[in-house]
């Protein structure tokens, strides 16, 4: 029996071990090579790397166009994440509320966008929002003299695309919290006399904060990331960061300053990302000050 047990050991220690040589080869290795190729000027496609140097970060961090382009990224990440939140919320929750088949067909749907190509699915958005589109036909149904309208290559369509990628996530994460919410602890609220307004801002919201945090910590990471959406809705029109990294990568050959850029859009997303954990660890010491001086106060 012993003997079964350390060879089970044995085997479940190589279970780990062999996905963690994975990673670090396909995922580690990479970003090791892209943080080394930073510091470098970069001398031609073939040509060994140039002298050591600071001047990819410099040239980024004192350029307002670059701050602007990250400005720009994060803004569109966060609103998109916003409007996840508020167009998923209830979906969730009718879903979260529903027994039965309606209940897995209302999921299935949910997810079925994630079966097709984001580049299906763009080319989708752009036969409706472009000229001559599903969105240009509405409009002229109700003004038949006005100019052809098209939101392609706009901030607009961009964000549109940006919450068509993250709905579905937010929507599933959603699902389990709110699931975990008893309907016995909202009908106990409605018995004291709060309405659905009430019970919702006040019962059902704070419960399910958690699960909000962690959609929108999902939608956001994905959304900043986003790379098909800027370019096929942008129409070359908008410059996110993922889209900047990608023309000094293969059309400027400057493979320095788009390594340095990478690095510096990995660490401003991690941060961001990472926020709720700051407040938590910054939370937890006032919490901490304030038993400290309210124990010398008894003292």
């Amino acid at each position: 029996m012993e003997k079964k047990r350390e060879n089970w050991s044995y085997v479940n220690k190589w279970y780990i071990i062999i996905p963690l040589i994975f990673l670090t080869i396909v995922f580690l290795a990479p970003l090791v090579k892209m943080f080394y190729m930073s510091f470098f000027e970069f001398q031609g496609v073939g040509q060994d790397l140039g002298a050591f140097t600071l001047k990819n970060y410099l040239r980024f961090l004192t350029d307002g166009y670059y701050w602007k382009v990250l400005g720009l990224s994060v803004l569109l990440s966060f609103l998109s994440c916003i409007f996840c939140v508020l167009m998923g919320y209830p979906v969730a929750y009718k879903i979260a509320r529903m027994q039965g088949r309606m209940k897995s067909v209302l999921t299935v749907i949910v997810v079925l966008p994630l079966w097709v190509s984001i580049t299906v699915r763009m080319f989708g958005w752009m036969s409706v929002l472009s000229e001559n589109g599903l969105l240009d036909m509405l409009v002229h149904v109700f003004n038949p003299n006005g100019d052809p309208v098209s939101v392609m290559g706009t901030y607009v369509s961009v964000l549109i695309g940006l919450i068509h990628c993250g709905l579905p996530y937010m929507i599933m994460i959603l699902i389990g919290p709110i699931g975990n919410v008893s309907q016995n602890v909202e009908e106990a609220s409605y018995v004291f006399g709060a309405g659905f307004w009430r019970t919702f801002f006040k019962v059902t919201l704070p419960l399910t904060f958690e699960g909000i945090v962690s959609g929108f910590i999902l939608c956001f990471a994905l959304n900043t990331a986003a790379f098909v959406v800027p370019v096929m809705l942008g129409s070359g029109k908008i410059v996110v960061m993922t889209t900047l990294i990608y023309q000094q990568a293969t059309y400027v050959y400057d493979w320095g300053f788009a390594a340095a850029i990478s690095v510096i859009f990995l660490i401003a997303a991690m941060v961001l990302t990472n926020l709720d954990k700051f407040y938590g660890i910054w939370e937890k010491s006032r919490k901490k000050r304030q038993m400290r001086e309210m124990q010398r106060i008894g003292e």
